[in-house]
């Protein structure tokens, strides 16, 4: 059996020009959606850091842009991290804020791509709530059963790697603010 050159050529110029085309529509939709997605996350990014410190009414971003700086007027509220680590369904990305006290006052999940009805209860804000207490030097940790202390934080049922993970975001944010803290 002979194989036709045409046979082949044709749907394989076919399907090429598919591709071409898909790849030009998806492209021009990139550079179109741009701009609004940048706008939009630093809205999101914003509206995150009044949630997460809401004692301040203004923030700054710190000289080295890996944290930001709460006011209220021109007194110091509190600061703003955000933290990246790996959990169950990939990463995680999860803004803390603390105030100059050293309290936590707030937790939010900007990105969280784990089981739905599992992990993603880490979104509920009877779990966030946990964090906020003072941060204890040592950072969280999380226990699978039973009463929490000040320094302990109640996982939640079946979603263990998801507590940890964020838990352990929040743990870095307690890391930073304590140099930033020593620094002043």
């Amino acid at each position: 059996m002979k194989i036709d050159s045409k046979e082949v050529l044709t749907p394989a110029i076919t399907l090429f020009v598919i591709c071409l085309i898909t790849a030009v529509l998806l492209a021009g939709t990139n550079l179109m959606t741009r701009d609004k997605i940048v706008e939009i996350n630093k809205q999101t990014e914003s509206s995150s850091r009044q949630l997460v410190l809401p004692a301040a009414k203004n923030f700054e971003d710190s000289k080295d842009g890996t944290y930001a700086i709460g006011r209220n007027g021109s007194e110091l509220a509190g600061y703003v991290f955000t933290t990246k680590t790996k959990s169950y369904g990939g990463d995680l990305k999860v803004m803390t804020g603390i105030d100059k006290n050293g309290k936590v006052t707030g937790v939010v999940l900007l990105s969280i791509g784990d089981t739905p009805g599992l992990g993603l209860n880490a979104e509920k804000e009877s779990f966030r709530d946990q964090y906020k207490k003072a941060a204890p030097e040592k950072g969280f940790e999380v226990i699978k059963s039973g009463t929490a202390t000040d320094a302990q934080i109640e996982a939640m049922t079946g979603a263990t790697i998801t507590s940890k993970a964020v838990t352990k975001c929040v743990n870095e944010a307690i890391e930073e603010y304590q140099k930033v803290k020593g620094g002043e």
